[in-house]
């Protein structure tokens, strides 16, 4: 790709007309002209690549409503198939792209409706998303075009770092209200919720995805025993994670995101910190949070996120002394909301029903957590050349995973499963 990109680069159904569709859904009347911005770094973005385009347009002028032109300028992100047919086929791009699509053109339509149909109408409804501005879903050409929140302020944490007890209390708090929501249209408007959730696929752990994930499992199971018995030899811990990351993970995995309970979610399923986009305020505290990447996204318990949040981005010294606290203020804020939107708060969920749900669904943190972290902990170095994937390349030729040889690494992976194991998720 040249450093000057092109509409087609993008996807050969992605043209002019789809910027005068972006004006419109801004309120305007067609565009004017555009440019594009620069993109992300490498292993920022598996499964897609993106783009950054500035559109200028106008809104024509209306006499009769005494409206005189006016200029706009509307910043978006377009997330676009990879143009190497081989990494598309090896990370599955058509259903995760499919699957966010579906997300935002479906399940966000859903809760919209159900929030705008409450009366009387919340107060503060949930709007902690970008607004899909265009869309086109084939199999072949899809794009996304979404509406750019760094201009409003909002940025991504760096990769590699620990959250602070702020940043994870306003996430814990964002999540409350992302699962709030759908824990109240499902209490309140059951048929419309099914009707939505159904518009989601499992992009990750199914019967279709064994063949493609489990080589690589193995390998995030090996990295694993190796840290727990670095960091904690010949203790519980080693023994119940050793049962733990056996062969029959993978079927514990579909198990508990194909498994309904009372407080399933529309679940965001990639929970890490690159996707809550953070506003700060000019002494530096994280004011609000707009959640992206909803290529993961699955109808599941709410314990899921959760599970793979405070797993893959909190410090296990943040979890000994704060771990109360972050689940309450999840609690707080998911019942404020169901209160708003006139479900009755404490029947939908309780502090003991979603430590039950932690219980029954907590462990999904550290199986899905042998893959996040080594992910996370990957120096920009270390991750492969994308558009370089062969023809017959399998997942294990870009994420060859080995062991940790830094003991702070082999610490941090070891560490979930000290939590998970003390917190009975995993016995």
């Amino acid at each position: 790709m040249s450093s000057f990109p092109s509409f087609a680069d993008i996807s050969t159904k992605f043209s002019e007309a789809t910027l005068d569709e972006i004006i419109r859904n801004k309120g305007g009347t067609r565009h004017t002209s555009y440019k594009f911005g620069p993109s992300g770094k490498k292993g920022d973005a598996y499964l897609s690549r993106v783009f950054r385009i500035t559109i200028y347009g106008v809104r024509e002028a209306d006499a009769e409503a005494g409206r005189d032109e006016e200029q706009l300028e509307v910043s978006v992100i377009v997330k676009a198939m990879p143009d190497n047919l081989h990494r598309r086929r090896l990370f599955r791009s058509v259903i995760f792209f499919r699957n966010e699509i579906h997300f935002y053109t479906k399940v966000i339509p859903a809760i919209e409706a159900f929030q705008k149909s409450r009366q009387p109408a919340p107060k503060k409804p949930f709007v902690e998303f970008p607004l899909c501005l265009a869309s086109l879903c084939d199999g072949v050409n899809d794009f996304i075009a979404l509406e750019d929140v760094g201009p409003r302020g909002y940025k991504a944490p760096v990769r590699q770092d620990y959250i602070s007890l702020e940043d994870a209390l306003l996430t814990m708090r964002t999540l409350g209200r992302f699962h709030g929501v759908a824990l109240a249209f499902n209490a309140l408007d059951h048929e419309n919720f099914e009707k939505a959730a159904g518009s989601l696929e499992e992009t990750y752990y199914g019967e279709h995805t064994r063949e493609w994930y489990t080589g690589f499992l193995l390998l995030a199971e090996n990295v694993a025993k190796d840290a727990i018995k670095q960091v904690y030899p010949d203790t519980k811990y080693e023994t119940v994670a050793e049962n733990f990351l056996q062969a029959p993970l993978f079927d514990d995995l579909i198990n508990l995101v194909s498994t309904r309970s009372k407080l399933s979610v529309f679940g965001h399923g990639d929970c890490w910190t690159p996707n809550f986009l953070t506003k700060y305020n000019e002494q530096g505290e994280s004011q609000e949070i707009i959640i992206i990447d909803f290529q993961l996204a699955r109808c599941s318990s709410l314990a899921l996120d959760l599970s793979f949040f405070i797993y893959s981005c909190t410090s296990q010294e943040l979890r000994e002394q704060h771990y109360d606290k972050l689940l309450r203020a999840y609690l707080e804020s998911a019942q404020d909301l169901i209160q708003d939107l006139g479900g009755n708060a404490e029947a939908i969920i309780s502090w003991e029903s979603l430590q039950e749900e932690l219980k029954n669904f907590g462990r999904f943190g550290c199986g899905m957590g042998i893959e996040s972290l080594p992910m996370t902990m990957m120096e920009d170095e270390e991750v492969a050349d994308l558009d370089g994937i062969k023809e017959n390349a399998i997942l294990t030729d870009i994420w060859n995973i080995t062991p940790f040889k830094q003991p702070a690494k082999q610490q941090r992976l070891a560490d979930i499963f000290k939590h998970a194991i003390d917190q009975g998720y995993i016995k």
